[in-house]
Formats: structure tokens, C-alpha cells, sequence
């Protein structure tokens, strides 16, 4: 039972490595790049805002997933048959997933809520608008909803964003590699598990 339960284990720590280098990679190299792309900086702050929050946890979940995997399959183990490569993978899942924690103070600075202003108007605009008030007065109400609407401006730092987006960005790439590299030993790993256990069951 237990060969059996380990094996499942390094399957399943495997499939989540790769799910979590496969979403990192695809977080650095088509989401960011895109939303970068947008037109205005407060849709930009929203949509990088929803993205780091729901990512995060998502490459989290994985990465626990994965690293419990391969430390549970290493512990039962026969003691004969406790790779180091299990302790190399989950060592490298666990770094992949501290490097927001590393580069926390240089890439992801916590993202300030939107904020409205009011501009201020000059002193033309102004009695225009107390002109029009006097014409159409009690007319509509909604008028002035709307004008009110108009001087609204979200009050968003688009160099900021930016920054932040390209530092979640060098985050997302030095986590794929040392995920990828760490993949690449779980699948190599395996690969050497079946191979022995063929060896012996021919012998």
C-alpha cells in the first residue's frame, strides 16, 4: 500500500508543479504583458489589482499542494528509496513560492484604492453654470448629476501602476524558473523511479 500511495503522491506533486509553472509562465508572458496595454491607468489598476489577488492565491494553493506532495512522499518512503530529488523538488516549490515575500518591497506595493477628485473650475465655467442654473431652474435634476459625473477624475498614478505591473512581472519570472527547474528534476526523478523498478523486477 505504501509503494502505491507514494507513487500517487509524486504524481500528484508533479501535475501541480507543472500546473504552477505553467501559470506563472503564462502570467509573465501574455496576462501582464496585456494589461499593460490598456488604454487608461485606472482600468490598468483594476484589472492588476483583481489579477494579483486571485493569481496569488491560485500559485499558492499549488505550490502547497505540490511541496506537501513531495516532503509526504519522501517520508514514506522505504528507507531505501528516499530520493533526495524529492527533498531538491519541494525545497525549490518552496523558494518559487517565497518570492513575493523576497520581493515584496521592490516589485508589489500595495495598490492605493481609487480615489475621485473634483476639479476645480475656473471662473468662466463657473457662471456659465450659474447662468444655465437660473435659465433651467427646476427644470432637471438630472442635469447636475451629470455634470458633477463629468468632473469626476479617478485620481491614479499611471507611472505607478506600471511600475508595479513590471515588478510583478520579474516576480512571476524568477518564479517560473525556479519552478521550471524544479519540474524538470520531479519529472527526471520519476523517470528514474521507473527505470529502477524495472531493473529490479528483471533481476
Amino acid at each position: 500500500m505504501a509503494p502505491r500511495a507514494v507513487s500517487t503522491l509524486k504524481f500528484v506533486g508533479t501535475i501541480s508543479l507543472g500546473l504552477f509553472t505553467g501559470l506563472s509562465y503564462s502570467l509573465s508572458t501574455l496576462t501582464l504583458p496585456t494589461l499593460l496595454t490598456l488604454p487608461t491607468a485606472s482600468s490598468a489598476s483594476r484589472a492588476f489589482s483583481n489579477l494579483t489577488s486571485v493569481s496569488l492565491t491560485h500559485l499558492r494553493s499549488l505550490a502547497g499542494v505540490s511541496s506537501s506532495s513531495f516532503l509526504l512522499a519522501y517520508i514514506l518512503s522505504p528507507r531505501g528509496q528516499r530520493h533526495p530529488y524529492l527533498l531538491w523538488t519541494t525545497l525549490f516549490v518552496a523558494s518559487s513560492g517565497l518570492v513575493d515575500v523576497f520581493l515584496r518591497p521592490f516589485a508589489i506595493k500595495p495598490m492605493n484604492p481609487t480615489r475621485t477628485t473634483r476639479k476645480p473650475m475656473d471662473g468662466k465655467r463657473k457662471g456659465r453654470q450659474m447662468d444655465a442654473s437660473y435659465e433651467v431652474l427646476g427644470h432637471d435634476s438630472n442635469s447636475e448629476g451629470t455634470m458633477s459625473g463629468e468632473e469626476m477624475d479617478e485620481d491614479v498614478n499611471g507611472e505607478e501602476v506600471r511600475e508595479q505591473m513590471e515588478g510583478f512581472m520579474t516576480s512571476q519570472i524568477t518564479r517560473t524558473i525556479i519552478a521550471g527547474v524544479g519540474f524538470a528534476m520531479s519529472v527526471i526523478g520519476i523517470w528514474g523511479d521507473g527505470v529502477a523498478e524495472v531493473i529490479v523486477i528483471e533481476t
